[in-house]
């Protein structure tokens, strides 16, 4: 983040201190978790579902922080420390954030969609930063607080920001996307995530294509053509549009598919492309950043280079070794289209080994949860699994499904957690198996990661096989 003083920040934010300004040192970066708050950073006691940043100021103070902002009357004995009181605290995070956007040049690409958002996001990072100067959002930064401290991560020698925007509501994503002010924005495609809180894929729809919305007419709308929404996003917006997908009608097609140990090839226009990875639902992701990229000038050519040096985020279809087995790390969350993409990602494997999918459940699907869960359970048998690992409320629902499509008992094992589930998996694994591992977030799936892990760890020191997970 530039340098700005704090008098600046009180008068953006509409309020005062607790006493004069004018000797205080400039603040160099915003935070909202005093555990990673940094010397001369602003801490933003914000006031959240589980915690209030309240309780944590005077950790803040301790790590360095130049000033909090707070509720006003929240903090009783500011002594001589500087707080910038406000009405509401969250609400001075996204005015704060929507001032410095303004004062960036930098062009802002967003990315919103039900599935591979990040995916999409880091790609696009990939494909631009070998010829320009600029920043994406870290981590899963994607809310009404992760979104400021990405803007707060724009600096004035930036080009170019891939900011990643998701919603838990209707109306976030508008929210949102008022405060980044995309030039560019691409919607991922519109899929069965979160129907709890949509309800409906049309609402999933109108939600994010409110990203579409905030474009302006010189800028540019990339979606997925494939998408059965792609023609309701495209009206949303009054920026010229790219379709990228698989089908002959889209402005950049993706043709000669092939997946290998080396990675993911195809084909676009006459330029090959190979990117190391697995899974054909790379591709979307990876049209999306040629369109973009296409848009700042940088050749094909250079566009390809730098994509065979993507890296797959952990948790997001991320293939690692873990001793004798090929481990494909797709942990971070799970919806019906995401788990479509994963099974698929088995059926394509090229190995020698058995292929093993480790199952958590799908949250946050609302009414249909049982019937997802048995689709997935059938779609797993359809895919040529060896072994299916199923954990968590919906289990037996994913069993059921499996064995509707012919696999049998001694094929599937249900528990009620992954911990639980850990060592039946280890138990059947050899070497030259590749396992997959994929469920919602609150699945906590990655620990079965950590316990594969400690098995070879502990054999390497002790010989052991066996090991609680942890």
């Amino acid at each position: 983040m530039d340098r700005i003083s704090i008098n600046k920040i009180s008068q953006v934010i509409q309020r005062g201190a607790t006493r004069p300004l004018h000797e205080l040192a400039d603040v160099a970066g915003i935070s909202i978790d005093s555990r990673t708050t940094q010397v001369n950073d602003l801490f933003f006691a914000i006031q959240g579902q589980r915690l209030d940043g309240h309780l944590f100021v005077n950790q803040a103070l301790a790590r360095g922080a130049a000033a909090c902002v707070v509720k006003r009357g929240e903090v009783t004995d500011p002594g001589s420390q500087v707080l910038l009181e406000v009405e509401d605290v969250n609400h001075a995070l996204l005015q704060f954030a929507r001032w410095y956007r303004e004062q960036q040049a930098a062009q802002v690409i967003g990315v919103t969609g039900s599935v591979g958002k990040t995916t999409t996001r880091s790609m696009i990072y990939t494909a631009l930063s070998s010829s320009l100067s600029g920043v994406q959002s870290p981590a899963n930064f994607n809310n009404e607080f992760g979104v400021p401290l990405s803007i707060a991560g724009i600096e004035t020698s930036h080009q170019f920001a891939v900011l990643e925007l998701a919603a838990s509501h209707v109306g976030e994503i508008r929210e949102l996307a008022e405060v980044v002010k995309p030039q560019m924005g691409v919607i991922t495609g519109i899929g069965h995530s979160h129907l709890a809180h949509f309800g409906t894929l049309q609402q999933t729809a109108e939600t994010k294509g409110a990203l579409f919305e905030q474009l302006p007419a010189a800028g540019l709308a990339v979606v997925c053509g494939d998408d059965s929404f792609a023609d309701y996003l495209a009206s949303r917006t009054i920026a010229r549009t790219v379709r990228v997908g698989l089908a002959e009608n889209n402005d950049l097609q993706a043709v000669s598919i092939e997946q290998d140990q080396q990675g993911l090839s195809f084909r676009v226009n006459c330029q090959q492309y190979l990117l190391p990875v697995v899974g054909r639902h790379f591709i979307n992701a990876a049209l999306a950043a040629i369109a973009v990229a296409r848009e700042w000038g940088i050749s094909e050519s250079d566009v390809s280079e730098s994509l065979r040096n993507y890296s797959t985020v952990p948790g997001r279809c991320h293939r690692t070794q873990i001793g004798d087995w090929t481990v494909i790390d797709d942990t971070y969350n799970a919806s019906p289209d995401s788990m479509r993409a994963a099974c698929q990602v088995l059926r394509d494997y090229a190995g020698t080994g058995k292929r093993i999918m480790v199952m958590g459940d799908m949250l946050e699907l609302g009414p249909e949860t049982e019937h997802y869960h048995r689709e997935m359970g059938t779609l797993v048998s359809e895919s040529g699994v060896d072994l299916l690992f199923v954990c968590g409320g919906q289990a037996e629902s994913v069993a059921q499904g499996a064995r509707s499509a012919g696999m049998s008992e001694n094929q599937i094992t249900t528990a009620a957690d992954v911990e639980l589930l850990a060592q039946d998996v280890t138990d059947h694994l050899e070497p030259g198996d590749v396992v997959l591992v994929k469920g919602s977030r609150g699945m906590r799936m990655e620990r079965l990661m950590l316990h594969l892990q400690q098995i070879v760890s502990d054999r390497e020191t002790t010989g052991a096989t066996k090991i609680s997970c942890v």
